[in-house]
């Protein structure tokens, strides 16, 4: 059991939801409830997944909750990009989210790799 709150990937993934659910309320009204929906779903699976991975239990657990949150943070991933080439988000702001979530994957791809080893 680890404390979740206390890991860098954590709070990074909190603020990134933070941010994903701020820039879909820019969304066309249409896009709301459907990929704005989906980008929102994601990213709260990140920070959940990685919460629930640090209830408890045993290594083997640890890790398909990381699994399960590197999978949404590499939808969200695809998300970002194509909102961006349907300009419901700009260049600029879709990079940097782009750059923050590589670096939350490759954080969670750590995590997985730790808990591999131990």
């Amino acid at each position: 059991m680890y404390n979740y709150e206390r890991l860098e990937v954590y709070r990074r993934a909190d603020i990134m939801s933070d941010v994903i659910h701020g820039v879909t309320m820019d969304f066309p009204k249409y896009e709301m409830y459907g990929l704005g929906d989906q980008m929102r779903r994601a990213v709260d699976s990140v920070v959940s997944n990685i919460a629930e991975g640090g209830r408890g239990g045993t290594n083997k657990e640890m890790i398909m909750f990381l699994r399960y949150a590197l999978g949404s943070n590499n939808e969200l991933t695809a998300q970002v990009r194509r909102v961006v080439s349907l300009g419901y988000l700009g260049n600029e702001k879709g990079e940097e989210i782009l750059r923050e979530l590589i670096e939350i994957g490759k954080m969670i791809s750590g995590l997985i790799r730790r808990f591999r080893k131990s």
